[in-house]
């Protein structure tokens, strides 16, 4: 009923892509990227066609000139796709450093607690992890589908920092007769 909606373009853009027609993927996002900088979901699947080439980089200096310039929630939406990018790029600690400035500026708000988190149990530090994980459950006790999740995330994450704990030295096995 629209050809004209940017979000069938989005939706179309994304459709190539999967079949792997990434050059007409790229044809169709391009107009879009100029007529629609600001919108989300356009930002996100070009840092996504980014980061598959070599682009990544230029990519990720290009969000965080848009990052500085913005305010409030699309500021934080923003930044955790750059800080997403950042991780997913090779760049812990530019990530990590995102990260914390965006809990810093959004303390009520649970995403950059869950992003940061998953990024502290892919670096293998579990517990930290795990403390980050319930702070952000504790701001998310309004959501109540999400929160019976991050109970259920929670002890996956636990039993997976036990197991790669290092045994103690002093435990000795029972022998058996």
């Amino acid at each position: 009923m629209h050809p004209s909606d940017w979000r069938w373009a989005v939706l179309l853009a994304r459709a190539q892509h999967e079949q792997g027609a990434r050059e007409a993927a790229v044809r169709t996002l391009r107009p879009l990227q100029r007529l629609h900088p600001n919108r989300l979901e356009v930002v996100t699947l070009w840092a996504l066609f980014a980061q598959e080439t070599t682009d990544s980089e230029e990519s990720i200096k290009h969000l965080s000139k848009r990052f500085e310039s913005l305010s409030g929630a699309r500021r934080l939406k923003l930044g955790l796709l750059l800080a997403d990018l950042e991780r997913l790029s090779g760049n812990s600690k530019a990530a990590s450093n995102h990260y914390r400035h965006l809990i810093k500026d959004n303390p009520q708000r649970p995403e950059p607690l869950l992003a940061f988190a998953l990024l502290k149990r892919d670096q293998g530090k579990g517990d930290d992890a795990m403390t980050l994980l319930r702070k952000a459950m504790t701001l998310s006790k309004d959501l109540a589908p999400t929160c019976a999740d991050l109970q259920t995330l929670e002890l996956r994450w636990a039993l997976e920092a036990a197991r790669n704990r290092p045994a103690r030295a002093k435990v000795k096995a029972v022998k058996t007769p």
